[in-house]
């Protein structure tokens, strides 16, 4: 009793004390919808607006003569095949934008978290590698001072970014960037003012086309369309780069395999899907009446006889065949099997003892002597 009352006395505060709230942290998730999936969403709304051909895809585009300029970010070119294709495509007139970091979709611009991938290693992106190679572009840590901001106007949006102007050939645009990441290039242009060499946005001509590296997607991205001067950027470069064609967003991270299979393949898949429905319709079963089958196989008399005599064997109902041919006889005897075998035999020219056996044997031993008692019989029946 004891025991029992001092658990119910530890028991009883405990219910009537109340639950601590606990803190949950709470991360703002920006946009909805189709913004919060396309980070360039209001960008290329904002120049369909102004009377722009754009589009936007998550996979790769289709390189061809309408498409005149493409805005990717650099994690988009993951194989050199990719990057083979693009550099094609620059080399014919097409005319491409790549970011270095900060493009990716699933980059949240509403927290404090980091911008961007920053200067990514050798080998982790191959197709961005193949480009810049080619381009003669090397990446490079970038020290800059942040530019002052009332972080309480514009809340994560805050994150430190510098604010450069682009050269007048470039368009003389105030522009944002974030991260560390700085950009050399050894032959061709750098589109920002720089003691040191290291820019952040540098471009050259590559055949009939031109490519522009940007080191931080944030002047394209949604939420800072209206900062600074990054729309005028974008009519800028729509009208140097897309003023003749389609002008294409690409903001996945990679091409789609069964996008790209049907890209390339779609000869085969819709093949394979025929043969597929036709190998189903073979195989599925149908519930409906079955069909008489019409066509009647002739065979020989005596084939028929072997066949019949082979299935009685197998089932040791040999004997069957004998059946007839003995009562056939049997009819003819009208008083005593002892007088009708000596009569039979006497008939015959068969010993009686062999009249007898044809009579009597029902299982033979083997179709030998099956073979045997027929003739006999058959000697019985020509007497």
């Amino acid at each position: 009793m004891k025991w029992f009352l001092s658990i119910v006395l530890l028991f009883f505060p405990g219910c009537g004390q109340k639950e601590e709230g606990r803190k949950i942290d709470e991360i703002p998730m920006g946009y909805v919808g189709k913004a919060r999936v396309n980070p360039y969403l209001a960008a290329e709304m904002y120049l369909d607006q102004q009377g722009w051909n754009v589009e936007s895809s998550r996979m790769s585009s289709s390189y061809d003569d309408e498409t005149q300029m493409i805005i990717l970010p650099g994690s988009f070119l993951q194989t050199k095949g990719m990057a083979i294709q693009v550099l094609d495509w620059v080399n014919q007139g097409g005319n491409l934008v790549i970011t270095i970091e900060g493009g990716e979709p699933d980059r949240n611009d509403f927290t404090e978290s980091g911008s961007g991938m920053g200067a990514s290693e050798p080998g982790d992106y191959a197709g961005l590698d193949h480009v810049l190679e080619q381009l003669r572009i090397s990446l490079s840590y970038y020290s800059y001072q942040a530019a002052d901001d009332d972080s309480k106007k514009r809340g994560h949006l805050s994150r430190p970014w510098e604010l450069v102007k682009t050269k007048e050939e470039c368009g003389g645009h105030s522009l944002e960037f974030e991260g560390e990441v700085g950009l050399t290039i050894k032959k061709g242009r750098n589109c920002i003012e720089s003691e040191n060499g290291k820019s952040r946005m540098v471009g050259m001509n590559y055949g009939a086309g031109e490519v522009l590296v940007l080191a931080h997607a944030r002047p394209f991205r949604n939420p800072y369309l209206a900062r600074a001067d990054h729309a005028e950027f974008l009519d800028y470069l729509s009208e140097v780069y897309g003023s003749s064609g389609k002008i294409v967003f690409l903001y996945g991270s990679s091409n789609s395999f069964f996008g790209l299979v049907w890209k390339k393949g779609w000869m085969v898949v819709i093949a394979g899907l025929i043969l597929l429905v036709a190998w189903l319709w073979m195989r599925i079963p149908r519930f409906g009446p079955i069909l008489r089958d019409n066509s009647v196989k002739r065979q020989p008399y005596g084939e028929s006889l072997i066949t019949s005599a082979r299935f009685l064997w197998r089932t040791g109902e040999l004997e069957h065949l004998m059946r007839p041919l003995r009562a056939q006889l049997k009819r003819e005897n009208q008083g005593d099997p002892a007088s009708f075998y000596d009569r039979l035999a006497e008939e015959s020219g068969l010993p009686r003892d062999d009249v007898v056996e044809a009579f009597t044997v029902e299982s033979p031993k083997d179709p030998g002597h099956i073979l045997k008692m027929a003739r006999k019989l058959q000697t019985l029946f020509k007497r």
